[in-house]
């Protein structure tokens, strides 16, 4: 089964771009996202609303109490059991969210590669540096041109990973990706990672925590509040909540709340976008949705990848 991963930093756009492409291959999109599972976390977890569940089938939302953890391995369980059914039923399964491991674990490739000795990375730190991100390019270039060819010399995470993996294994990441495909022959992942500017990126985190306040996330945080969760329950992870409960307990001033979870978000984005960066091997980037010629370049990957350019000629209409 060919399955579709949208993926990257919260307030990217992920769920636009997923109910988008739903709506042209007629498929489900399906929650990669840990908050969004809890039923109780609507507003703060960004959950899909009303409008995006009459737009195209939403799975994995809101399916689980705050007083249970979702594990890796029980979220892995049933995402696979969702694109199973999107095959018995014709549907194209799409994949959404911004929690790394979660889509990571999902494609296998938490051990595909061996580990990372320290003192290779130290080297490969030491040796960028001495020589510049266009220098390393080029060395790397000589040992793995495959990924040397698809890397922007300025992404210095990825260069890095790139040299550590051929000097730790002899071998280049396009083996470990080709034999992980080889032994993963039930799925196959088109993956594509949204990227915004960073200041963009920031700025809509912003405004996107303001919409939560003005569509009552102040009073959803209270309520959660009112249950007495233990402290180790992922839930209580939500951006925001830890702010907005002082909020409604009196503790804090809404706008210093608003500001405290806004700058705890952006934070949080940074790490996201750092994590990517690093840890995902994307088949597709976009930095802007509103860049038209890059999104139907990823249409056109997509319809490939799917084999359906002849009967999803209309994926490219409105979009």
């Amino acid at each position: 089964m060919k399955a579709l991963v949208i993926c990257g930093p919260t307030g990217s756009g992920k769920s636009r771009l997923a109910v988008n492409l739903a709506k042209k291959l007629n498929g489900v999109v399906i929650n990669a996202d840990s908050i969004q599972i809890y039923r109780e976390i609507k507003i703060l977890s960004g959950r899909p609303d009303f409008d995006d569940y009459r737009e195209a089938p939403h799975r994995l939302y809101g399916i689980m109490s705050v007083y249970n953890t979702c594990s890796v391995g029980v979220w892995r369980e049933m995402a696979l059991a969702t694109i199973k059914e999107c095959e018995f039923a014709g549907k194209q399964p799409i994949i959404c969210g911004g929690t790394g491991l979660y889509i990571k674990f999902l494609l296998d490739e938490l051990s595909a590669i061996p580990k990372i000795p320290n003192s290779i990375k130290l080297e490969a730190r030491l040796e960028l540096e001495r020589i510049g991100n266009e220098d390393f390019r080029d060395l790397l270039a000589k040992s793995d041109p495959v990924s040397a060819a698809k890397i922007k010399t300025g992404d210095t995470n990825r260069l890095l990973r790139a040299w550590e993996v051929f000097k730790t294994t002899a071998k280049p990441l396009s083996y470990w990706h080709e034999r992980h495909k080889k032994q993963n022959t039930e799925h196959k992942f088109f993956k594509v990672l949204l990227m915004p500017n960073r200041e963009v990126l920031y700025s809509d985190c912003d405004k996107r925590f303001l919409n939560f306040v003005n569509q009552g996330a102040v009073d959803e945080a209270r309520q959660i509040n009112i249950t007495s969760l233990s402290s180790e329950l992922p839930a209580l992870k939500t951006l925001g909540l830890s702010e907005l409960i002082k909020c409604a307990n009196g503790e804090l001033e809404l706008s210093d709340a608003v500001e405290q979870a806004q700058r705890a978000t952006r934070r949080y984005a940074k790490r996201q976008i750092t994590w990517f960066r690093h840890q995902l091997e994307e088949d597709f980037l976009i930095e802007s949705l509103d860049d038209k010629e890059t999104v139907f370049d990823c249409l056109d990957k997509i319809a490939n990848f799917l084999k359906k350019r002849s009967k999803q000629s209309n994926i490219y209409e409105n979009f």
